[in-house]
């Protein structure tokens, strides 16, 4: 869920302090639970308390955002739970098909080779190659397969 009480409302932030009243009223009568219904009373207050914290969160509103429409509203209220009677069947988590998944991205993850040493110019400086061997073997310490 958003921070940003004009994301959290829908409201663009040009919205008057009146619009942004109704829409939370709006708002709470539909929301699905108190902690819903408490971050929207939160919202309006921190948006009409003063006009400094409204002028803040109106420049932390990301550029180009756009308030959903009735349209969505509408949508997401008709399909807000399941229908009644529509029995939901879940599959018993098969644990061993879970670790053998969870293996082979844990191993994809780890399948990184590490980098070809390429030979040291004549022309480095001792304090170079010194920096150079210590940073080679703090690369190795991330692909010891020793266990």
């Amino acid at each position: 869920m958003t921070d940003n009480p004009f994301e959290l409302l829908r409201m663009p932030p040009e919205a008057t302090e009146e619009e942004i009243v109704r829409q939370g009223a709006r708002l709470c009568q539909t929301a699905a639970d108190d902690d819903a219904r408490n971050a929207i009373r939160e919202a309006v207050r921190s948006l009409t308390a003063t006009a400094d914290e409204r002028r803040l969160h109106a420049l932390l509103t990301p550029p180009g955002f756009t308030p959903a429409g009735k349209e969505l509203d509408r949508f997401a209220a008709a399909r807000r739970r399941a229908p009644a009677g529509a029995a939901v069947v879940v599959p018993p988590l098969d644990h061993e098909e879970a670790r053998a998944i969870l293996r082979e991205l844990l191993l994809a993850g780890l399948d990184q080779t590490p980098a070809r040493l390429e030979p040291i110019p004549d022309a480095e400086s001792p304090e170079e190659i010194a920096r150079q061997a210590s940073e080679a073997a703090w690369l190795s310490l991330l692909h010891d397969t020793r266990g």
